[in-house]
């Protein structure tokens, strides 16, 4: 994807005359990138459900179990959808929470999007991100239901390791007196295989029906009980393999596609670390910079030394009882959902410097948050599903060595995380789809604190090789989902929604 242009202004047109907020990429010489054809035939537009849910006001509580706030003037409501546990099988069935976001004006025939944020977050989550920020715009328009993935909180959650098993993976394996990488590496496998032994033992049978192909299957399922000939969805992070593997699966059902921060589709187990630990340092390193610009920032002018100096007290035991993977999932899971304003960025500033200086209350209160929101033990099972091309035990000292030279804050994380999954048996590898119903629709966020933003380049080869036409949008802004962000996102994707094929540039850029 070609190089975006960084600009500062007010606001964001979409089209042929991008105008002053939505910038066409080009080369700098004035070159811009090829228009999409006027001739391209228009998309069918989605449908209103012939058969709605029982839908219920939900959203307070929902709120609580996320320890946030309902976002202000959003209807947010609840139901659930029995989705077959394997759909070659009918029978046994698993309840999949659905959460709805609308607004009083949202037109009441008007077509749902459906949310899907993968293994990274509860979709639901990133609904509440998506409708108390740029996102809520969509909502004048369209509803949008978010889907949990199967596993996952209130989608039939996962119990299937014991507690020691929970602590020693959510640790990467410190403790037992040595933080030394082999050491860790030793712990952190012996509880992965006794983990995989436990949860398939539990999960028996259906051990294996927790993987990307079964998270569309349980989108399947929504199309059928709305009885719509397509869904349009939206991929977040994980979550756009999701999309991409329904896509795969279900062709023509697929009414419009939008890929918001994608992760790597397809990638071996070594290069998704490799693109994890890249695209986050980036992220903690536009993080420091960031704050480093505002008045009263409380890293100062050495956030990414603040940093490290308290991953390094986690590592050493001297971080009140976090490790330093508690401590790094704390400072991103903050940093995604924190508010894209100066006071959102100093919050995680603040606690971050706080427990450099010895008061870890609000990191530890981040890092309770963030194991709440992504350390699950259906997370685990749906990422060890998920995982394509495992890498051995005797391969990672060396990957650890190698990238926490590359990206001091996090390599070192990155490559131990990857004995989470050892010993665990994988579902068979989804192959991306040949052809694309509708020409995707791509946000990247390059300041993405989960998955970094180097996935996009990975998902483009995807879709060149399946002739897709598509437009890439690319904001620079720091947290999670670019539609949950920024208007000028918002506004690409609310014309894309009306009427697919968006014209005028296929690279464009949104300002910070």
């Amino acid at each position: 994807m070609g190089a975006t242009c960084a600009l500062v202004v007010s606001s964001c047109a979409v089209g042929p005359d991008t105008g002053p907020g939505l910038v066409p990429a080009g080369d700098g010489g004035g070159n811009q990138s090829p228009a999409s054809s006027s001739a391209v035939p228009q998309i069918p537009a989605l449908q209103k459900p012939r058969n709605e849910l029982d839908w219920r006001e939900c959203g307070s509580r929902v709120a609580r179990d996320y320890s946030t706030s309902a976002p202000s003037g959003v209807t947010i409501e609840c139901a659930t959808l029995p989705s077959p546990i394997d759909p070659d099988r009918p029978g046994d069935t698993v309840d999949v929470a659905l959460t709805r976001a609308r607004v009083a004006d949202t037109p009441a025939d008007a077509a749902p999007l459906v949310l899907t944020s993968g293994s990274d977050l509860p979709s639901s989550r990133t609904l509440l991100l998506l409708a108390g920020g740029a996102g809520k715009k969509l909502l004048t328009s369209n509803p949008v239901v978010a889907v949990d993935r199967r596993g996952i909180e209130r989608s039939g959650a996962l119990d299937c390791l014991t507690r020691d098993e929970r602590s020693t993976i959510r640790n990467n394996g410190l403790g037992g007196g040595s933080s030394d990488t082999s050491a860790r590496l030793t712990r952190l496998s012996a509880a992965a295989s006794t983990a995989s032994d436990g949860c398939t033992e539990t999960l028996s049978p259906n051990q294996l029906h927790f993987g990307i192909s079964y998270a569309a299957s349980d989108l399947e399922s929504l199309r059928e009980r709305w009885g719509v000939d397509r869904l349009g969805l939206i991929g977040v992070g994980e979550g756009s393999d999701v999309v991409i593997a329904y896509t795969a699966q279900y062709g023509g059902r697929t009414g419009r596609i939008i890929l918001d921060t994608p992760t790597p589709f397809g990638a071996n187990a070594r290069d998704t670390g490799a693109n994890e630990a890249t695209g986050v340092q980036a992220a903690l390193r536009t993080f420091a910079q960031r704050c480093s610009s505002l008045p009263s920032c409380a890293f100062g002018a050495n956030g990414t030394q603040t940093m490290q100096s308290v991953l390094d007290k986690g590592r050493d035991g001297q971080l009140g009882g976090m490790s330093d993977t508690d401590a790094l999932t704390a400072i991103t899971t903050a940093l995604a959902l924190a508010p894209n304003s100066p006071d959102g960025i100093n919050s995680v500033a603040s606690a971050v410097a706080a427990a450099d200086r010895g008061d870890t209350r609000a990191l530890s209160g981040f890092a309770d948050d963030a194991a709440s929101l992504r350390e699950s033990d259906g997370q685990l099972v749906a990422a060890c599903n998920d995982v394509s091309g495992p890498i051995g035990q005797n391969e990672i000292p060396g990957l650890a060595t190698t990238w926490s030279k590359q990206n001091p804050l996090t390599g070192n994380n990155s490559a131990l995380s990857l004995g989470r999954c050892l010993g665990w048996a994988s579902t068979p590898t989804v192959n991306p789809p040949n052809s694309y119903p509708v020409p995707p629709l791509l946000l990247n966020g390059t300041g993405d604190s989960i998955n970094g933003g180097n996935g996009i380049s990975t998902v483009n080869t995807v879709l060149t090789k399946a002739g897709a036409d598509s437009v890439s949008v690319t904001w620079e802004g720091l947290g999670y989902s670019v539609l949950a962000r920024s208007d000028c996102a918002a506004d690409a994707v609310s014309d894309y929604i009306k009427q697919a094929p968006l014209s005028g540039p296929s690279e464009r850029g949104c300002p910070t």
